[in-house]
């Protein structure tokens, strides 16, 4: 090639630009997030490509494939797990029939719930049902450390696998990068079954962007553990760090959407379906239960609708705490109405986070929601991580997903909807504790603060 046809590998490079712009402008789902991809394309592709081919992308195309048309073994199961719900389902209202449409599977009654409120509790609850399983355990974690918590997860499932219990294990490969080829070695000897879930294949390598930040514990079909609890040593509170979490032990029939949540992703990571049982577990409780799993498979923007229509159907009060507080617009034009509304709005918020960006973005929404009657708490007793929302005086929801434009659109994430005053009055008093070790949130009001925060919100979609 002479040094006359220089003008060839721009043309290449911008022609591969313009594809990638009419992929993000086919693709995308949001305004702001669109025209930001298609201008970088088009206007500065040296930079913006790499950055698409890693992050641009909001479908996993692959997991949708797997789970909605390539694999009929999941729809038969499926369809089972509906049929079997439906016989314990509860009765629909404004609240629910939407999300019964919105999920695919009902809110299911006879459910029984324990909240649990410290790493002690919910990893002794935890290891305590591991302990009991003598069918199968699947095991699910955004973030396992190689510490001696994580030592102790490794040592139950060890036991239960020589014992003839069927074990599996599932993690995300960036949260839990620390984990060492020592550790996985010593449970697959065992006979643990382990998966990354999205290994660094021909066929995904393009997707590191799409993370599985669920935690999810299911014991013989009957026992499920969803929440903010990772595993590792920071999730225990000691003398150098209190961390404040929440976490909810299920008992019922709900285990089983649950468990259908873990089996999508496990066929997604591995290729094939794990032979466990799909028995109804029978009624133990008074709790109305729904599971919701959302990610970027999903056809709607499922748990964005999913958090703007809690807000919507609020009465009375909307509670919200989340470590990362980065609504996107139909979130946040809930939160404005609701105020707006005279509801008791309050937000929790961490006095410290560990992504610096995330920090200051947030401060941008503080002042505007403030003036729609939105009161702002922060949390000075610790580390705030809890994912939770309390609903005037009967429904709470517990989980792992943040209100930040990740677990919004590209995070897989997994959490319940509980209907239950007594559980309810019980999350209430846990708040109002939490409240007590708070203050309300001032911002600085300088020139140069404000334009960080703004500046830093207009980001919102890459954080």
């Amino acid at each position: 090639m002479s040094a006359t046809d220089w003008w060839i590998w721009p043309l290449i490079l911008y022609t591969f630009g313009a594809i990638a712009a009419l992929d993000a402008l086919w693709q995308g789902r949001t305004a702001q997030g669109t025209i930001a991809w298609v201008l970088g394309l088009l206007l500065m592709p040296v930079v913006t490509l790499p950055l698409y081919a890693f992050f641009g992308s909001r479908r996993l195309h692959g997991y949708l494939r797997a789970r909605r048309h390539g694999d009929h073994k999941l729809s038969f199961i499926a369809e089972d797990i509906l049929s079997a719900l439906q016989k314990n389902a509860a009765a629909t209202d404004a609240m629910t029939q939407p999300l019964n449409n919105l999920f695919r599977l009902p809110m299911t009654r006879g459910n029984q719930c324990e909240l649990l409120r410290s790493g002690h509790a919910t990893f002794d609850a935890m290891f305590r049902s591991i302990a009991q399983a003598k069918h199968y355990v699947c095991v699910q974690f955004y973030i396992i450390r190689d510490d001696e918590s994580g030592t102790a997860l490794a040592d139950a499932l060890c036991e239960k696998a020589q014992a003839g219990v069927a074990t599996f294990l599932l993690y995300d490969e960036i949260g839990s990068h620390g984990l060492s080829r020592k550790y996985l070695k010593r449970l697959r000897e065992a006979g643990v079954r382990v998966s990354r879930f999205n290994p660094l294949q021909l066929r995904n390598r393009m997707q590191l962007n799409f993370r599985n930040h669920r935690k999810l514990v299911i014991c013989d079909g009957n026992t499920a553990f969803v929440g903010g609890y990772n595993l590792g040593n920071e999730y225990l509170s000691n003398e150098q760090l209190s961390w404040r979490d929440t976490h909810l032990k299920i008992l019922g029939p709900a285990t089983l959407a649950f468990q259908q949540a873990f089996i999508e992703d496990w066929h997604w990571a591995t290729g094939y379906i794990p032979s466990i049982r799909w028995d109804m577990p029978a009624p133990c409780g008074d709790s109305d239960v729904m599971c919701i799993a959302t990610g970027p498979a999903d056809e709607t923007e499922s748990a964005s609708l999913y958090f703007s229509h809690l807000i919507h159907q609020a009465r009375q009060r909307c509670w919200l705490v989340s470590p990362y507080f980065v609504p996107d617009q139909n979130l946040l034009s809930a939160i404005q109405l609701a105020g707006l509304r005279g509801l008791d709005i309050r937000i929790l918020l961490p006095q410290k986070t560990d992504n610096w960006l995330v920090q200051q973005a947030m401060r941008s929404y503080i002042t505007p929601l403030s003036r729609c009657n939105v009161k702002f708490y922060t949390y000075e007793a610790g580390f705030l991580h809890q994912k939770v929302i309390l609903i005037d005086d009967e429904w709470t929801s517990i989980g792992s997903a943040n209100l930040d434009n990740r677990s919004l659109r590209i995070n897989f994430e997994i959490g319940a909807l509980i209907r239950d005053r007594k559980l309810a009055k019980q999350t209430e008093d846990m708040l109002n504790d939490d409240f007590a070790a708070s203050r309300p949130t001032s911002i600085h009001r300088h020139w140069w603060s404000v334009l960080l925060a703004k500046t830093s919100r207009l980001l919102s979609p890459l954080l």
